[in-house]
Protein backbone atom coordinates (compact mmCIF):
# COMPACT_ATOMS: atom_id res chain seq x y z
CA UNK A 1 0.00 0.00 0.00
CA UNK A 2 2.76 2.53 0.48
CA UNK A 3 4.94 1.64 -2.02
CA UNK A 4 1.65 2.28 -4.35
CA UNK A 5 0.63 5.40 -2.67
CA UNK A 6 4.84 6.86 -3.27
CA UNK A 7 4.58 5.62 -6.73
CA UNK A 8 1.22 7.90 -6.89
CA UNK A 9 2.58 10.95 -4.71
CA UNK A 10 5.59 11.11 -7.26
CA UNK A 11 3.63 11.45 -10.26
CA UNK A 12 3.71 15.15 -10.17
CA UNK A 13 4.69 17.43 -13.26
CA UNK A 14 9.02 18.09 -13.35
CA UNK A 15 8.62 21.32 -12.51
CA UNK A 16 9.63 22.79 -9.57
CA UNK A 17 6.59 23.57 -6.83
CA UNK A 18 6.63 26.45 -4.16
CA UNK A 19 6.65 25.36 -0.65
CA UNK A 20 3.41 25.53 0.08
CA UNK A 21 1.95 26.00 -3.55
CA UNK A 22 0.02 23.17 -5.16
CA UNK A 23 0.66 20.78 -7.53
CA UNK A 24 -1.69 20.16 -10.47
CA UNK A 25 0.11 19.01 -13.27
CA UNK A 26 -3.05 16.90 -14.47
CA UNK A 27 -5.71 20.46 -14.31
CA UNK A 28 -7.61 19.70 -17.65
CA UNK A 29 -8.38 16.09 -17.16
CA UNK A 30 -9.01 17.70 -13.25
CA UNK A 31 -11.51 20.21 -14.49
CA UNK A 32 -13.62 17.78 -16.84
CA UNK A 33 -13.73 15.22 -13.85
CA UNK A 34 -14.76 18.94 -11.78
CA UNK A 35 -17.75 19.55 -14.37
CA UNK A 36 -18.44 16.17 -13.75
CA UNK A 37 -18.88 15.98 -9.92
CA UNK A 38 -20.32 19.85 -9.76
CA UNK A 39 -23.20 18.21 -12.22
CA UNK A 40 -24.05 15.33 -9.79
CA UNK A 41 -23.94 17.98 -6.87
CA UNK A 42 -26.61 20.32 -8.81
CA UNK A 43 -28.64 16.86 -9.97
CA UNK A 44 -28.88 14.55 -7.01
CA UNK A 45 -26.78 15.73 -3.71
CA UNK A 46 -27.62 19.26 -3.65
CA UNK A 47 -31.55 18.14 -3.74
CA UNK A 48 -30.76 15.14 -2.02
CA UNK A 49 -29.80 17.12 0.78
CA UNK A 50 -32.04 19.51 0.98
CA UNK A 51 -34.92 16.81 1.43
CA UNK A 52 -32.33 15.54 4.26
CA UNK A 53 -33.14 18.95 6.03
CA UNK A 54 -36.55 18.70 5.35
CA UNK A 55 -37.84 14.88 6.40
CA UNK A 56 -35.21 14.34 9.33
CA UNK A 57 -35.96 15.61 12.56
CA UNK A 58 -32.72 16.05 14.73
CA UNK A 59 -33.12 12.93 16.56
CA UNK A 60 -33.09 11.08 13.52
CA UNK A 61 -30.13 12.80 12.55
CA UNK A 62 -28.25 12.48 15.55
CA UNK A 63 -28.79 8.40 15.36
CA UNK A 64 -27.91 8.19 11.54
CA UNK A 65 -24.61 10.28 12.67
CA UNK A 66 -23.87 7.74 15.45
CA UNK A 67 -24.74 4.44 13.34
CA UNK A 68 -22.02 5.82 10.46
CA UNK A 69 -19.35 6.51 13.48
CA UNK A 70 -19.88 2.68 15.07
CA UNK A 71 -19.22 1.64 11.05
CA UNK A 72 -16.30 3.74 11.10
CA UNK A 73 -14.71 2.74 14.47
CA UNK A 74 -12.66 -0.68 12.87
CA UNK A 75 -11.01 1.32 10.35
CA UNK A 76 -10.80 4.46 12.68
CA UNK A 77 -8.89 1.51 14.89
CA UNK A 78 -6.40 -0.04 12.20
CA UNK A 79 -5.29 3.42 11.48
CA UNK A 80 -4.46 4.37 14.74
CA UNK A 81 -3.06 1.54 15.08
CA UNK A 82 -0.69 1.89 12.11
CA UNK A 83 0.11 5.40 12.95
CA UNK A 84 1.47 4.02 16.59
CA UNK A 85 -1.37 5.78 18.28
CA UNK A 86 -1.60 2.28 20.53
CA UNK A 87 -3.58 4.66 23.41
CA UNK A 88 -6.40 5.93 20.70
CA UNK A 89 -6.61 2.85 19.37
CA UNK A 90 -7.72 0.89 22.62
CA UNK A 91 -9.96 3.54 23.21
CA UNK A 92 -11.72 2.92 19.82
CA UNK A 93 -12.05 -1.18 20.98
CA UNK A 94 -13.69 0.61 24.24
CA UNK A 95 -15.72 2.87 22.24
CA UNK A 96 -16.61 0.41 19.78
CA UNK A 97 -18.04 -1.95 23.05
CA UNK A 98 -19.57 0.40 25.06
CA UNK A 99 -21.70 1.46 22.11
CA UNK A 100 -22.80 -1.98 21.20
CA UNK A 101 -23.67 -3.47 24.12
CA UNK A 102 -25.03 -0.10 25.88
CA UNK A 103 -26.26 1.69 22.41
CA UNK A 104 -27.26 -0.86 19.91
CA UNK A 105 -24.53 0.97 17.46
CA UNK A 106 -26.97 3.94 17.22
CA UNK A 107 -26.27 5.75 20.42
CA UNK A 108 -23.19 6.96 21.71
CA UNK A 109 -22.62 6.42 25.73
CA UNK A 110 -18.82 6.25 25.08
CA UNK A 111 -18.78 9.83 24.55
CA UNK A 112 -20.52 10.66 27.87
CA UNK A 113 -17.47 8.25 29.30
CA UNK A 114 -15.05 10.36 28.25
CA UNK A 115 -13.95 8.32 25.29
CA UNK A 116 -15.10 10.67 22.09
CA UNK A 117 -14.85 9.90 18.87
CA UNK A 118 -11.07 10.68 17.28
CA UNK A 119 -11.51 10.41 13.48
CA UNK A 120 -8.77 9.56 11.09
CA UNK A 121 -8.24 7.64 7.36
CA UNK A 122 -5.59 6.06 5.51
CA UNK A 123 -4.13 9.80 4.14
CA UNK A 124 -3.30 10.40 7.52
CA UNK A 125 -1.77 6.99 7.82
CA UNK A 126 -0.05 7.57 4.69
CA UNK A 127 1.41 11.04 6.12
CA UNK A 128 2.27 9.82 9.12
CA UNK A 129 4.71 7.46 7.51
CA UNK A 130 5.97 9.84 5.61
CA UNK A 131 4.14 9.77 2.30
CA UNK A 132 4.28 13.13 0.04
CA UNK A 133 1.49 14.96 -0.74
CA UNK A 134 1.43 13.96 -4.45
CA UNK A 135 -0.19 16.17 -7.04
CA UNK A 136 -3.85 17.24 -6.78
CA UNK A 137 -6.59 15.15 -8.55
CA UNK A 138 -10.18 15.42 -8.50
CA UNK A 139 -12.10 12.03 -8.67
CA UNK A 140 -15.08 11.08 -10.38
CA UNK A 141 -18.21 11.21 -7.18
CA UNK A 142 -14.87 11.15 -5.06
CA UNK A 143 -14.04 15.28 -5.34
CA UNK A 144 -11.19 16.83 -4.48
CA UNK A 145 -8.54 14.91 -3.05
CA UNK A 146 -4.24 14.53 -3.18
CA UNK A 147 -2.97 11.58 -4.37
CA UNK A 148 -2.30 10.41 -1.19
CA UNK A 149 -5.44 11.31 -0.49
CA UNK A 150 -7.16 9.83 -3.45
CA UNK A 151 -5.20 6.34 -2.88
CA UNK A 152 -6.61 6.43 0.63
CA UNK A 153 -10.30 7.02 0.02
CA UNK A 154 -10.04 4.11 -2.57
CA UNK A 155 -8.15 1.84 -0.20
CA UNK A 156 -10.33 2.72 2.80
CA UNK A 157 -13.35 0.96 0.87
CA UNK A 158 -10.96 -1.92 0.01
CA UNK A 159 -10.03 -2.98 3.24
CA UNK A 160 -13.44 -1.63 5.40
CA UNK A 161 -13.88 -4.97 7.58
CA UNK A 162 -17.82 -4.82 6.99
CA UNK A 163 -17.12 -5.38 3.07
CA UNK A 164 -16.33 -8.59 3.72
CA UNK A 165 -19.95 -9.64 4.63
CA UNK A 166 -20.90 -9.36 1.39
CA UNK A 167 -22.70 -12.85 1.74
CA UNK A 168 -25.52 -10.97 4.21
CA UNK A 169 -27.50 -9.31 1.65
CA UNK A 170 -29.35 -7.15 4.44
CA UNK A 171 -26.15 -5.88 6.31
CA UNK A 172 -24.56 -5.22 2.65
CA UNK A 173 -28.25 -2.83 1.76
CA UNK A 174 -28.27 -1.13 5.64
CA UNK A 175 -24.55 -0.44 5.03
CA UNK A 176 -25.28 1.12 1.59
CA UNK A 177 -28.77 2.90 2.99
CA UNK A 178 -26.31 4.50 5.71
CA UNK A 179 -23.63 5.63 2.86
CA UNK A 180 -26.03 7.07 1.08
CA UNK A 181 -28.27 9.00 3.74
CA UNK A 182 -24.76 10.02 5.79
CA UNK A 183 -23.69 11.61 1.82
CA UNK A 184 -26.78 13.41 2.59
CA UNK A 185 -26.05 14.26 5.65
CA UNK A 186 -22.60 16.20 4.87
CA UNK A 187 -23.96 17.86 2.27
CA UNK A 188 -26.98 19.21 4.33
CA UNK A 189 -24.13 20.23 7.02
CA UNK A 190 -22.10 22.35 4.58
CA UNK A 191 -24.43 23.67 2.62
CA UNK A 192 -23.18 27.21 2.58
CA UNK A 193 -19.09 26.11 2.26
CA UNK A 194 -19.97 23.90 -0.55
CA UNK A 195 -22.82 26.55 -2.72
CA UNK A 196 -20.18 29.06 -1.76
CA UNK A 197 -17.44 27.55 -3.72
CA UNK A 198 -19.37 25.52 -6.82
CA UNK A 199 -22.14 28.30 -7.27
CA UNK A 200 -20.53 31.46 -6.31
CA UNK A 201 -16.94 31.55 -6.77
CA UNK A 202 -15.64 32.83 -10.18
CA UNK A 203 -13.68 29.76 -10.58
CA UNK A 204 -15.21 26.99 -8.73
CA UNK A 205 -12.87 24.08 -9.65
CA UNK A 206 -9.40 26.54 -8.20
CA UNK A 207 -11.62 27.48 -5.29
CA UNK A 208 -12.43 23.82 -4.43
CA UNK A 209 -8.72 22.50 -5.03
CA UNK A 210 -7.31 25.87 -2.84
CA UNK A 211 -9.61 25.34 -0.26
CA UNK A 212 -9.33 21.57 0.06
CA UNK A 213 -5.78 21.45 0.19
CA UNK A 214 -5.61 24.17 2.55
CA UNK A 215 -7.99 22.15 4.81
CA UNK A 216 -6.53 19.08 4.72
CA UNK A 217 -3.02 20.62 5.38
CA UNK A 218 -4.28 22.39 8.13
CA UNK A 219 -5.73 19.05 9.85
CA UNK A 220 -3.06 16.83 9.74
CA UNK A 221 -1.07 19.77 11.02
CA UNK A 222 -3.27 18.88 14.52
CA UNK A 223 -5.10 21.93 13.90
CA UNK A 224 -2.24 24.39 13.49
CA UNK A 225 -3.11 27.75 13.35
CA UNK A 226 -3.60 29.85 9.72
CA UNK A 227 -0.06 32.11 10.64
CA UNK A 228 2.03 28.33 10.49
CA UNK A 229 0.69 27.70 7.18
CA UNK A 230 1.57 28.47 4.08
CA UNK A 231 -2.02 30.60 2.90
CA UNK A 232 -2.78 28.56 -0.84
CA UNK A 233 -5.31 31.23 -1.86
CA UNK A 234 -2.51 33.78 -1.97
CA UNK A 235 -1.85 33.41 -5.21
Amino acid sequence: MVVAAAGLAGCASGEPVEPGGIADPYESTNRGFHEFNKGVDTVLLRPASQVYDLAMPGLGDLLLTNAVNFLRMPMNFINHTAQGEFEQAGADVLRTGINLVMGLGVLDPATEFGLPQVETDIGETLYVWGVDEGPYVELPLFGPASARDGFGRVAEIVLDPFGFFTGYEGLQLARRSLAVGNLARLRADNTNVIDQALYESEDSYVTTRAGYIQYRRRQLAGGATEESLTDVFAD
